[in-house]
């Protein structure tokens, strides 16, 4: 199965769970601390995601670390992640959860690259643009790659819009090598 299917089915799953008793809120923060502690901790990211630690550990540490804290329907959710083996998925069941959630506020993400920081009064343009384009509340990411050369490459979900200066360069490669000389 494919990741993204293991992630959506998964997030949808839970989704409907905290929308059906009014606790999306409280477990968008519950996987939001789950992240953050994936995210920030090497043991857990050991015991987690290697292949010879039984579940029943992992269960336990998952109890250990997050069970006072959140919802029981978090707890449980984790469980069954682990019991399926899943738990190389979690980040992405997570960013399918919020992604779900985003969508039910009008919210998109966008992710934008380029070369050197975009200047601020330069971002509040994009933003106002991004989100007529959209039709929706945009929260934007920024992230520096020398590499694009310039330009940017705007992430809007699945769709890229790349008009970087290292993609124009790669284009124009690609025609210049289809030229037939005489």
């Amino acid at each position: 199965m494919l990741k993204g299917a293991v992630a959506e089915r998964y997030a949808e799953a839970l989704f409907d769970i905290a929308q059906e008793k009014g606790l999306m809120e409280k477990i968008e923060q519950d996987l939001s601390d789950v992240l953050e502690a994936l995210d920030s901790s090497q043991d857990l990211r050991r015991v987690f995601y290697h292949p010879q630690v039984p579940t029943d550990v992992k269960k336990e540490v998952a109890k250990g670390i997050f069970g006072d804290d959140v919802e029981p329907y978090t707890l449980n959710f984790l469980s069954v992640i682990l019991d399926a083996r899943r738990e190389l998925f979690i980040k992405d069941i997570i960013a399918e959860f919020a992604r779900r959630v985003n969508e039910t506020r009008n919210i998109v993400e966008v992710t934008v690259t380029s070369a050197v920081e975009v200047p601020s009064d330069y971002k509040d343009g994009l933003i106002e643009a991004l989100s007529k384009v959209t039709g929706k509340d945009v929260r934007v990411g920024y992230q520096v790659k020398p590499e694009i050369l310039g330009g940017l490459v705007v992430r809007i979900g699945n769709r890229v819009i790349d008009s970087s200066i290292a993609r124009q360069l790669e284009r124009l490669k690609e025609q210049v090598c289809e030229i037939r000389v005489g």
